[in-house]
Parts: structure tokens; sequence; C-alpha cells
């Protein structure tokens, strides 16, 4: 991960709390700022609380950044990661950024963080980055370039103006997910490159590509690509690595309803399972192949939305591969 600054900009403001432990639900916080980048603008802060929270648990925190286009301020961002939200336990903060500013988005990012610490239980080692558009190439300029917190993830979503991050030193990267639309012409320039670098570099990378989709993030599918996503980086920071001493290919991946897992493997008698990102056995069943292939039906309906590991073995070795159940 990413060394932190030596010293944290504080922000230079005076806290009066207004959310209390235990409020849920929608609610926006406009404070005042002297930070000189900001010129003492306000900035407002629009919250989402899952009933879920609970005060005496540390809980998972997304930060969210619009674009320019859809959703373009943030509200509407909210709104969109809402659900999430409430299916992870997760609180949703979505401050206002300037956006193609980054000083002053990178201000506003960090005056925010530091506001939240104080009025919700959060757990720093949980806290993922999430852009749209204009707002994504902020967080992930944020991100890459020494970020004053620690970050657990970025959730890149159709990339709006171009950025190349410095992978220079991959091993001290968080995971990144880039999510972008088929249809997305807007940032397909701009995926592509991100993707042909991020691909090539050492860091846990994982590209979600959403059939159908332009530059939006208000598709019927969002909240499934964003716990896809989550599910992903949790995955990484377990240790799950995908290995191969004995030759398997899995198909489809990922898995939608009404679809089977499909293995193709050398013949001979294999031990084969299947566990989630915190090593919890879903499948443990012994396949006999004898032309090339196995298959193993009604996994989208045994296993919730998310991220897995299927491992094979024998007494000639092992592999495992990661796929997404949505």
């Amino acid at each position: 991960m990413k060394n932190l600054r030596s010293t944290i900009i504080a922000a230079l403001f005076t806290l009066t709390p207004l959310l209390t432990f235990g409020q849920t639900g929608h609610s926006l916080r406009t404070i005042m700022t002297t930070d000189p980048l900001l010129n003492g603008d306000s900035l407002s802060i629009y919250f989402h609380v899952p009933e879920s929270y609970d005060a005496n648990i540390p809980s998972k925190l997304i930060i969210g950044f619009h674009g320019l286009g859809d959703p373009e301020n943030s509200v509407q961002i909210r709104e969109y990661l809402t659900p999430f939200g409430d299916i992870d336990n997760a609180i949703i903060m979505c401050p206002n950024p300037y956006l193609q500013d980054q000083p002053r988005s990178e201000a506003v990012l960090n005056i925010a963080y530091d506001s939240v610490m104080t009025w919700f239980n959060v757990d720093t080692g949980e806290v993922y980055l999430v852009g749209y558009s204009a707002g994504s190439d902020v967080v992930a300029q944020y991100f890459f370039n020494e970020p004053t917190h620690f970050i657990k993830g970025l959730i890149w979503h159709s990339p709006g103006f171009f950025f190349s991050p410095d992978l220079s030193n991959p091993q001290e990267i968080p995971p990144v997910c880039l999510c972008s639309g088929t249809e997305d012409f807007t940032s397909i320039i701009q995926t592509n490159i991100l993707n042909a670098t991020l691909s090539s570099g050492l860091l846990d990378y994982y590209y979600n590509e959403i059939p159908g989709v332009g530059h939006t993030m208000n598709y019927p599918t969002f909240t499934e690509v964003m716990l896809n996503c989550v599910g992903f980086i949790e995955a990484a920071y377990l240790n799950i690595n995908e290995t191969s001493s004995l030759p398997m290919q899995i198909s489809p991946n990922p898995i939608k309803s009404g679809d089977f897992l499909q293995i193709q493997m050398a013949n001979g008698t294999y031990d084969v399972a299947i566990v989630d990102v915190l090593g919890k056995q879903h499948y443990a069943k012994t396949h006999l192949v004898s032309d090339g292939k196995t298959t193993i039906h009604g996994l989208q309906s045994e296993l919730q939305i998310g991220v897995y590991v299927i491992k094979i073995a024998n007494e000639k070795g092992t592999a495992t591969q990661r796929f997404v159940v949505e």
C-alpha cells in the first residue's frame, strides 16, 4: 500500500457535530471552510447511512465524486450509491467537488474525510473511492499520487478526461476496478488506454465491462457492478491468488442468472471446491472427467452476488481461479 504522508492535512474549520451516531437515511451537512484553496467557500456533503448502521461497530465508507453527465451532481451520485450502501452496510459520502480543478478537489476530499471521521464510527481501513466521468479522474489522481489518507481501493467508473497513472511502484498501489459500458463512446478511447496500461502492470486490477451501457451510472445492474468491484478488492486483500499447476479454464465468467459453470480440464479425478472471499466453502464435490470438461449447475441460485474462487486438486497438483456471480 502507498506510504501515507508523515503529516495529515488538517481540516481548517471548527466542527460542530450535527449528524449524530445512530442517525440513518439521507443527510446533508454544509460547513464553512477556511482552507485558502477554497476561498472561504462552504462545503456541502451529502450522506446516506444504512439502517443497519451501529455506532458501536466501525462501518465501511464509500466516497463518491460525480461527473459532468449522469450523475451530474452530488445528490444524484448519492442516490445511485444508496442501494449498494444498504446492501453492504456502508456509509455513503458525496461531497461537492471542483471538477477539473485538482488541488481544490483534493482539499474537498480531505476535509470531507476528516469531517466524517468525527461524525461516524468509520473503519479507516475500509474506505473506498468511487468516481464517475470527470469525478473519476479527480479521485484517480488523488489515489495514484500519494493520498493523504489510506484508501482501500479505487472504483474508476466511465473515465472522462485523459489521465495516465504512475505505475512505477505497482506493489504499493491498492486494488483498482475500472468500469465502462460497451456503448460508452464518450470514454471508450480513455478506457482502452487505461485498460491496456493497468492490465500490463503488477497491481491488483479488474476490468468490469458492462454490456449495452453508455456513459452513465444510471443503469439496472449498477449496484451489482459495485458489489463485484468491492468483492474483487476485498479478495485481493485476502491474497486470493490465481494459481495453475494444473490446466483449467472456466466459463462463463461472470455467471449470470440461469448459467452453469463449465470447467475445461485434463481427464482424471478432481476434488472441486468453491469458496468466497472470506474463505467460506460453498461447494465441494469430487468430479470424474473423461471428456476434457465437467459442469457445475445451479450456482447462481446458491451463491450471492460477489467474487468467488474455484479450486481443483488431485495428486498431480492444484489450480485456482476467481469468478464473479452477478
